[in-house]
């Protein structure tokens, strides 16, 4: 006879013990006994065992709960360290913007404040974009320029923005005078993230730190725009020109807002 057949035989046995148990209480004596000896530890240890998985199961359950809420406080954080990183990033830039309109009711020129929505001040042709075009009176050739300086001019406007051609760009030409002694020269980029004075007269008496402004002349740039500070100065042996460098305040690759003058 095969083990299982054996295993079955046994339980069908033990099976007629208990039911013989359950429906006569009143047997006495040895046999009540004996049916107890089977019984009663089979008894014992199914309930046992039936608590201890109950236990395990309600221990998972209880598990998975613990976990689905660990989550939902997860997210619910998330959620929160987002919405004050929105919060502190619409405080700056409510704080920029309203230092651009105080520095606006200061001058009686024009200025739309416009925020920076792409850069490109590592290739040759260095320029940004700002989010207004047209439709807000931007036209090309309009200067641009933040707290620091000047940044560039317009070159190319479509209705809700705008290409901005800065003055590190090799082809970016600013006709500027030394804030001090009044000379005038023109500033173009170098291409190494810094500007060349080109055209200025040898004999001035130029010095390290002095401030290069827009002089006004060519009617594209109003007069007295910070373009750059003097960073060296050579003097040619022969020629007319003083050689010079300069480098602006602005930090190109990190505006995020500037204002546009609107040509009359």
């Amino acid at each position: 006879m095969k083990l299982w057949k054996k295993s079955l035989i046994a339980f069908i046995a033990l099976l007629i013990l208990v039911i013989i148990q359950a429906r006569n209480p009143e047997i006495k004596g040895p046999f009540r006994g004996i049916i107890g000896n089977f019984v009663n530890p089979l008894v014992y240890y199914t309930e046992k065992s039936f608590s201890f998985f109950s236990d395990i199961w309600s221990g998972y359950i209880n598990l998975v709960d613990v976990r689905r809420q660990n989550d939902r406080l997860k997210e619910a954080n998330g959620q929160l360290m987002l919405e004050n990183s929105l919060l502190r990033e619409q405080v700056k830039e409510h704080g920029r913007i309203a230092r651009l309109l105080k520095f606006k009711d200061y001058s009686d020129l024009d200025f739309v404040p416009t925020t920076v929505i792409g850069r490109n001040v590592k290739g040759y042709l260095k320029f940004i974009v700002i989010d207004r075009g047209s439709r807000d009176g931007i036209k090309r050739q309009d200067p641009v320029i933040s707290f620091n300086g000047l940044v560039g001019m317009v070159r190319e406007v479509y209705p809700d923005s705008a290409e901005v051609e800065v003055v590190l760009s090799p082809a970016s030409n600013v006709s500027v005078m030394n804030n001090r002694t009044r000379t005038v020269g023109m500033v173009r980029g170098n291409g190494h993230g810094g500007m060349t004075v080109d055209f200025y007269d040898r004999l001035d008496g130029v010095k390290k730190g002095d401030t290069m402004v827009t002089s006004g002349l060519g009617g594209v740039y109003p007069k007295g725009l910070v373009v750059g500070y003097v960073d060296n100065v050579k003097t040619a042996e022969t020629g007319l020109f003083k050689i010079m460098t300069i480098s602006s305040k602005v930090r190109f690759e990190k505006l995020e807002n500037v204002l546009v003058i609107r040509q009359q």
